[in-house]
């Protein structure tokens, strides 16, 4: 192995590469792409609306690609966007009835592609791994938004 493949750097993009090629094909049939993924799951765990800077800052994507990446699911009926009345300078996204009936068979699909990588881990080693993967994520974070990141 060279020092690439021995960094964390080259490891995240190579499994995030594999997840993006395992969720791919699930869902397409859900009519999702996998740029959408992310944006998606933020809104499902969410309590309620977001405003579209609150889910950049969450996903980690830059307020344009955002936009376009919401335009698309609001094209496709999976996401409302709404001015915030508190704040009529922000859009609150939510997702639609439409998203809510797919979210059962969304992390199905992203279950049964996280599964494969965690293959053979007992239950500490893969509660082990999300807590050192939550803390890289913290970190990471912290050292692009600092204390303005959600």
């Amino acid at each position: 192995m060279n020092d690439r493949s021995k960094s964390f750097g080259y490891r995240f993009a190579l499994l995030y590469r594999l997840m993006c090629t395992l969720n791919s094909e699930k869902m397409e049939k859900l009519g999702i792409s996998t740029s959408q993924i992310p944006f998606l799951s933020e809104l499902f765990l969410a309590d309620g609306p977001l405003t579209q800077d609150q889910l950049s800052k969450r996903v980690v994507i830059d307020k344009a690609a955002t936009a376009r990446g919401l335009m698309q699911l609001e094209e496709q009926g999976l996401v409302t966007r709404k001015v915030n009345p508190a704040n009529r300078r922000q859009k609150l996204v939510s997702p639609t009835p439409k998203a809510r009936e797919l979210e059962a068979d969304f992390y199905m699909a992203l279950r049964s592609s996280s599964n494969i990588f965690v293959q053979g881990f007992s239950k500490d080693e893969k509660e082990q791994a999300l807590s050192l993967l939550d803390r890289m994520m913290e970190n990471g974070k912290q050292a692009r938004y600092g204390d303005q990141g959600e």
